[in-house]
Parts: structure tokens; sequence; C-alpha cells
């Protein structure tokens, strides 16, 4: 569906525009182990393919394939992951080492707490959710700002961080 719908299509750039966020943004269903879910993240970049960069960064973050890849559903208050704080500054948002370090990852991290799914055994993970009772509402210090930061405040953080634009541009 998704190779055939980018061969036919009568909007080119659009469809353009879905795989560059798919490359930017890059996952695999080798690490979701989902087909369902990698053509549901497959049409949320379509739906944000040629709007605005920050709906899209929201978006993706909770995303349930890239819940899944980048270990976000199992990021808890209990025990911050920061795989997903590294990549959002790293390769989505900044570049890498570009105006943060790694408490700037550590508090990110806990900031992007609190996603979950359950668990289907005849349907694999379903039923992706916020979990307030699993994020951190304490207060953090992300690049010098302190917060009671949630997910959202994690990527605006970075979107509105001045290595962002430069970043943006260049690896458009």
């Amino acid at each position: 569906e998704v190779v055939d719908r980018m061969v036919r299509t009568s909007r080119p750039l659009m469809e353009r525009m879905t795989l560059v966020w798919h490359d930017w943004f890059a996952t695999s269903n080798n690490g979701v182990g989902s087909q369902k879910l990698m053509i549901q993240q497959n049409r949320l970049f379509r739906r944000f393919a040629l709007g605005n960069f920050r709906f899209l960064v929201h978006a993706v973050t909770a995303d349930p394939a890239m819940l899944l890849w980048l270990s976000g559903a199992d990021n808890a208050k209990d025990a911050p992951n920061e795989n997903y704080a590294r990549e959002l500054m790293e390769l989505f948002t900044l570049g890498e080492g570009n105006g943060y370090d790694e408490l700037d990852v550590r508090e990110q991290a806990r900031a992007l707490t609190g996603f979950r799914y359950s668990w289907s055994r005849n349907k694999g993970p379903v039923n992706f959710h916020f979990d307030p009772r699993r994020h951190d509402t304490g207060s953090k210090l992300v690049f010098g700002r302190r917060g009671r930061f949630d997910f959202r405040d994690a990527c605006n953080l970075c979107l509105d961080h001045p290595a962002h634009p430069r970043f943006f541009v260049e690896k458009l």
C-alpha cells in the first residue's frame, strides 16, 4: 500500500516529505515488531507531511511505533529511560552535542515519562496511552530552565532552543 501510493500519487511533494519524515524519525519493523503500527506511523507522517514541524514532533513523540522503537513506553518515573530524550535532541531537533549535556538528557527523560501500553496475546501491543501515575511530576532543569515539564514541554524546549532552526534547515 505505502510504496504503491508513493509511485502513483498525484501529490509527489507530499509523498516525498512523508519519506523524508520516515528517514528523519527512523524506525523499522524489525525494532517495532508490528506492521500495523508502522503503517499507522506512515499515515502520521503523511498527515503532517507539509504541515507544522512542531505538531509533527508532538505527534511522533506519542506515536505507538516510536514509543516501542525508543523505549518510550518503558519510561516511568521510577526508572527513567533516556533513549527517546537523547534521540529527540541528537537526531530530531538539535544535532549531536549541540546545546545540551547529559543532565539535559536525564531531565528530558523524566519529562517524557508516563506512556504505556497493554499486551494482547492475539494482537501484541495495544492501547497506547499516557498514564499520569507513571509520569514524573517533579521539577526538572532542562537547558537552564526549571519547571514541571511533561512530554509536550520536552518537545517545545527542544524546538524553541536556539540551535534548532539551524539544525532543522541543514538536515532538511
